[in-house]
Formats: structure tokens, sequence, C-alpha cells
């Protein structure tokens, strides 16, 4: 599954948050067609991170402006930091 997600300081619009997983909304992000709006002082920076399909759940994070995604795969939590390397960080020590 692929998420936009903003890259930079600042907060994602509305708008943008509200097309996260459109299909049509991640081929503009990806192609470089739509690469973020400008807001006031600041203007987000948008990409792509893929999950993978057998997540059975995720959440956007967000740390002063700069979003995540956490999910979730066998139990695991995984997460997707700015630059895109994917990181475990929890392993439930119950489950195997």
């Amino acid at each position: 599954m692929k998420i936009v997600i903003n890259n930079d300081w600042g907060q994602i619009s509305k708008e943008s948050a509200a097309l996260r997983t459109d299909p049509k909304f991640i081929e503009d992000v990806e192609t470089g067609r739509f690469v973020g709006r400008v807001m006031g002082t600041y203007a987000e920076t948008l990409r792509v991170v893929e999950i993978p399909d057998e997540a059975t759940d995720y959440m956007v994070v967000e740390y002063d402006g700069v979003e995540g995604v956490i999910y979730v795969v066998d139990g695991k939590m995984h997460y997707t930091p700015k630059d895109n390397e994917i990181t475990r960080i929890f392993v439930d020590k119950t489950q195997k």
C-alpha cells in the first residue's frame, strides 16, 4: 500500500491529508506533477512511502510537521522515517 506523507517541517494541508491513499494523487506525487502546497510561510513537501500489503494496521505520525508511518506486520510494529529506510521499532517477544 502506498501513502502520501509530508517530508518536511510545517503541517500538511487538509486537502493533501484527505488524498493520502488516492491512487491518482499518489501517481501525481510520484511523477512530480504535484509536489506540495505553499501555506503561509512554509510549504509541504510530499513523498510517497510504501508499506507491505500484509500490514494489518497503520497510522501516520507527525513530529513538528515531518510525518512517518507506523504499521503492523505479524504482530510487529515498524516505522518509515523521513529517509524512507524501514526500521523495526518494537518486537513483541511473546509472538513467534
